[in-house]
């Protein structure tokens, strides 16, 4: 995970995450990493350019997105 959200960052690629709502919802977005740290990870969506701040704990999967290879 660390590397597709470094990936993200760097070269302001979409990736695709799922994470978990505090009250328990499975959320699955499209979005570019605008900045993380062990905490935290900022993103901004393809759906809002608002950012969004998910903290990591609640991040269980990152992936490329659909049609993606991270060429």
């Amino acid at each position: 995970m660390e590397r597709l959200l470094q990936f993200s960052l760097e070269r302001t690629r979409v990736i695709r995450l799922m994470y978990m709502e505090p009250e328990g919802t499975l959320r699955q977005v499209n979005a570019t990493v605008i900045s993380y740290d062990q905490h935290k990870v900022e993103v901004v969506t393809t759906r809002s350019p608002r950012p969004l701040t998910i903290p990591r704990e609640a991040i269980l999967s990152a992936d490329f997105r659909r049609g993606d290879d991270g060429q």
